[in-house]
């Protein structure tokens, strides 16, 4: 087994069906012969029933003579006799080493004494009455002889017809067994070597078309199989690092059009902290403490809301290697909705309206990333005065997080609807985006386990909602 195991699939199916149509030429062969052997055994009980036959004949005749006292009956009887011998000598000629053989030379003899003991009663006359009578009774006994002897040899050969055919039954039965346990061994090592291997390729090909990188086991079949699937594990593996290299690409992207707003950001609390500076300054003459202690906090406030600023900033620019943790699901909305919040203008109002108390093992950058790319495209497609709204609930019967990104914007036409996750589309003008940002999300959601679907109508707004698994912590 284990050198059969050594060849390549085409060797291994080459060698299997090869036993399998020697055993079926072996099998055809050896029936065949059972059959031609068959055949001449049915040709030779024909023969013998002639015999048989031939002898019943020259007794009638015999018995015919010994009743009318006809000499020509006696001389029917000899030729029916030659007629006989001739066809025993047809049946030694043509196989000499019959099981009948002994039993046909045994009926030769006695059919010769038997003509000879006629030839004498044909020389006798009725005028010798004991020697007739000897004659007469030595003739009856070696009819009577060589009646049961033929009968023999009919016997024989109908036993040997039947046992071949009983023979050639049992052959039938063992033949066609093997047949079937050579199919179901042939139908073993397909399903197992073949068809089992590429239905994991397939399964793996289709999650690969929906996003989810998933390696396969890969059966030790020292094969062509085996190879496909390690190489099915190498496109899966540099599949995965295409889509870290481009959600890295999209979040450098993301960042060259954070980066304006987050320096506006900055630029509000920096203002403040150098006013309050520039008075604790001016007063710290007057001795005025209450007023030195105000503009001290108010600087500490703002350079937190600064360091804030730039943290989160900093911990989205972090590039890092996919890893779930258990993170509540409002601060990554939260800080998502701090570093969009420069490319949502001021008439559009984002509501986030998820429990606090929701945790979900999550990769937290790349969650956060969904949630901007989302947000952004939300603010992109109201046109003026807005809301867009990010809510999350628990579906407990199937144990999954429902969360929704609405906006009131103007919508995705239908004939989009089945693009908009497609990398590269886009219905922005030329320069304004690559087409990626969904692409990037819908993957981010399939790295996790979920997915993500849109609805939308024209004029009124579109609802991307993203099922995650929850599989309810003890907190909740």
């Amino acid at each position: 087994m284990k050198k059969f195991l050594r060849f390549g699939m085409i060797a291994k199916i080459t060698l299997v069906l090869f036993f399998y149509i020697a055993s079926v030429t072996i099998m055809g062969v050896v029936s065949y012969n059972d059959l031609v052997a068959t055949e001449e055994k049915t040709g030779i009980l024909e023969l013998t029933y002639n015999i048989h036959n031939n002898i019943l004949e020259s007794r009638r005749y015999e018995k015919n003579y010994f009743l009318y006292g006809s000499e020509d009956s006696l001389y029917d009887t000899i030729t029916m006799i030659q007629k006989t011998s001739e066809i025993s000598d047809a049946i030694l000629g043509h196989d000499g080493e019959l099981a009948i053989t002994p039993k046909l030379k045994e009926l030769d003899t006695n059919m010769g004494v038997y003509t000879k003991k006629i030839y004498e009663l044909l020389a006798l006359k009725k005028t010798d009455p004991e020697k007739y009578g000897q004659a007469t009774g030595e003739i009856r006994l070696y009819g009577k002889k060589i009646s049961e002897i033929s009968d023999d040899i009919v016997n024989n050969e109908k036993k040997l017809i039947h046992s071949m055919i009983t023979l050639l039954r049992e052959q039938l039965v063992i033949w066609s067994s093997v047949a079937i346990c050579i199919g179901i061994a042939l139908s073993f090592l397909i399903v197992n070597f073949v068809f089992k291997p590429l239905a994991a390729v397939k399964r793996a090909t289709e999650a690969i078309a929906q996003g989810r990188f998933r390696r396969i086991e890969v059966i030790n079949s020292k094969d062509e199989i085996q190879q496909v699937m390690e190489a099915c594990n190498i496109m899966v593996q540099e599949l995965e690092r295409r889509q870290d290299q481009l959600i890295q690409a999209e979040k450098l992207s993301s960042l060259g059009t954070l980066t304006a707003g987050v320096a506006h950001q900055l630029n509000n609390p920096l203002n403040n902290i150098s006013t309050s500076c520039q008075i604790a300054i001016d007063e710290f003459d007057s001795g005025d403490t209450p007023l030195l202690k105000r503009m001290l906090r108010n600087i500490d406030q703002e350079t937190l809301r600064a360091r804030d600023v730039v943290k989160s900033l900093l911990e989205f620019a972090r590039s890092q290697d996919f890893a779930l943790r258990q993170a509540p699901l409002a601060d990554v909305a939260h800080k998502a909705a701090l570093l969009a919040k420069s490319q949502v203008p001021p008439d559009i109002a984002v509501s986030i309206r998820i429990p606090g108390d929701l945790v979900l093992a999550m990769d937290v950058q790349r969650m956060q990333e969904v949630f901007i790319n989302l947000i952004i495209n939300a603010a992109q497609a109201i046109e003026r005065r807005g809301e867009i709204v990010i809510a999350a609930t628990v579906a407990m019967a199937a144990q999954e997080a429902v969360i929704e990104i609405r906006d009131t914007g103007q919508g995705i036409l239908e004939k989009n609807l089945a693009k908009v996750f497609d990398p590269f589309f886009t219905t922005k003008e030329e320069g304004q985006g690559t087409g990626l940002g969904l692409s990037v999300v819908y993957g981010i959601v399939q790295q996790h386990r979920g997915n993500i679907t849109v609805q939308s109508v024209p004029g009124r707004g579109t609802s991307f909602c993203i099922r995650l698994p929850y599989p309810g912590s003890k907190e909740h």
